[in-house]
């Protein structure tokens, strides 16, 4: 019994010189680390802390911190308790393990919006480019409802405000809560046609009712999105005098001298550039009889084959265009009694590729060398107008704009012949005057 006691203390003692308790030297590598574990192909590095193991965790889950959810996606029931055990259901899978939702991009470059908008918990943050006004005091004429402007930069005006103020108006539905108001620029003048005209754009912000978190204690955030409205009136067509300014109250225009028009748009694209399609003078702000067509066929001038003052001037900016166009009178106007005769241009304008085209271009005829010139590009593309030219693509927007009134100073006036250039004594002869 005794030696069968010493053969079992002998062999315990064999096994405990054999086995490392401790498997990790004081440098913390494991001996025998280069040989593979049981079952996976590589020996995977293990994580300890003094002397206690850790295995690897596996990575956590990329789930968002919320989702914006409808009404109709409430699941209740779904979650409800229940005894004994069941498959998960898939609609609770898709639930528990949302799809990922790629970034959002924007194709435009918010520093050449016109109007950003950004919506957040408590207040919103209007910015509107400068670039729109031509008035360097816009900024008294451009209110958010009832709220002023109340920061500028150099090419910026600003509108900070708490969500409840400047006149909103709220309302809700079963999935949204929604704050409206009006972003308004309505310029005053004394004088006798407007520099700008006003425009209006109308703001939202949707704030989502309900929502699933995938984390603790979550509060909700308002994603800052863009909202970019396009705006009412945006194109504009007046009368100027020679220096490019809209004429100040009381000035007109005479018979043979040069009437000059600015179409404007507020606001264009990048690598694009404003064309008029036709235009006509009429002595109505309405469509009517009589009517004399100065420029058609996509941008034809042909009033330029009978006067030399019509023709197009050129402009460093891409959204404005200038042109002028002989003075004229209609013949069922030269007997009326009025002091001074009205008149209007109508003008159809849409905004084109920055390189001229057979469908969109500025061209007029050029009497000195009796071929049609292009105001910004190759003359070739005017071969058209004396044919018929190709109509822009369907995808192109064409709007009809017209001028403010212009006036003619009265035929009969004492001395009025004296006054014009002598070239110009053929248009006297036109309307029945003598040289």
């Amino acid at each position: 019994m005794i030696n069968m006691f010493l053969k079992a203390a002998l062999i315990l003692v064999i096994l405990t010189y054999k086995v490392d308790l401790h498997p990790f030297t004081k440098t913390g590598k494991m001996l025998g680390a280069e040989k593979s574990w049981i079952g996976e192909k590589k020996a995977a590095a293990p994580m300890w802390k003094g002397s206690a193991y850790y295995p690897v965790l596996p990575p956590s889950l990329n789930l968002p911190e919320s989702q914006r959810i409808l009404a109709s996606d409430i699941n209740k029931d779904l979650f409800r308790p229940e005894r004994n055990r069941r498959p998960v259901p898939d609609l609770m899978k898709s639930i528990l393990l949302p799809p990922t939702s790629p970034p959002k991009t924007s194709s435009a470059t918010s520093a050449s919006r016109p109007v950003d908008m950004l919506c957040h918990l408590d207040r919103i943050y209007v910015r509107v480019l400068k670039s729109l006004f031509n008035n360097p005091n816009a900024w008294q004429y451009l209110k958010v409802g009832t709220c002023a402007v109340n920061q500028a930069t150099d090419t910026h005006y600003y509108f900070l405000y708490y969500l409840d103020s400047c006149n909103v108006k709220r309302q809700e539905n079963e999935n949204e809560v929604i704050y409206s108001n009006t972003l308004r620029y309505e310029p005053e003048s004394t004088e006798l046609v407007a520099r700008e005209l006003p425009f209006s754009v109308s703001l939202e912000c949707h704030y989502s009712k309900h929502h699933r978190s995938y984390q603790v204690g979550f509060m909700p955030q308002v994603a800052a999105e863009t909202i970019l409205w396009r705006l009412e009136t945006g194109l504009s067509l007046t009368p100027v005098d020679v220096s490019w300014k809209p004429l100040a109250s009381g000035r007109s225009y005479v018979i043979g001298q040069p009437v000059y028009f600015e179409a404007k748009a507020l606001w264009i694209q990048k690598g694009k550039r404003l064309y008029l399609n036709n235009c006509y003078i009429s002595s109505s702000a309405i469509d009517s009889m009589p009517k004399h067509t100065v420029l058609n066929n996509y941008g034809c001038m042909i009033e330029s084959k009978k006067s030399a003052q019509t023709k197009f001037h050129v402009s460093d900016e891409n959204n404005t265009l200038r042109f002028s166009v002989g003075a004229l009178v209609f013949k069922d106007m030269m007997s009326q009694s009025a002091a001074n005769k009205v008149m209007f241009i109508h003008c159809e304008m849409a905004l084109g590729p920055e390189k001229p085209t057979p469908s969109s271009k500025s061209c007029w005829y050029n009497v000195d060398t009796k071929r049609w010139s292009e105001l910004y590009g190759d003359d070739s593309v005017c071969a058209c107008c004396d044919t018929s030219c190709p109509a822009p693509e369907p995808s192109v927007p064409m709007t009809p704009v017209t001028s403010n009134p212009w006036e003619l100073d009265r035929l009969d006036q004492p001395g009025l012949e004296a006054i014009l250039p002598e070239e110009n004594m053929d248009m006297f002869e036109l309307y029945g005057f003598r040289k």
